[in-house]
């Protein structure tokens, strides 16, 4: 079993809560992942590095996202 968390430290609370609430958990990840706020953070428990290394990179890829389009819309 892999443990990874990824925390967002130093976010303003409203892009935090933005992020938070754009994060929609995947059907597949749901015993994988859990999530919470404030601070944001994502814990992948997974069976192997593999599954965990594609799922942190999903999430870390939807959250980088998520940030350029809030960036871009100010």
């Amino acid at each position: 079993m892999i443990t990874i968390s990824l925390e967002l430290k130093d976010l303003p609370k409203d892009i935090e809560n933005i992020v938070s609430k754009s994060i929609l958990l995947e059907k597949i990840d749901l015993n994988y992942i859990s999530i919470s706020s404030s601070p944001f953070k994502i814990d992948i428990k997974s069976p192997s590095i593999t599954r965990g290394r594609a799922i942190m990179n999903s999430y870390i890829f939807w959250i980088y996202t998520i940030l350029r389009v809030i960036e871009e819309v100010k």
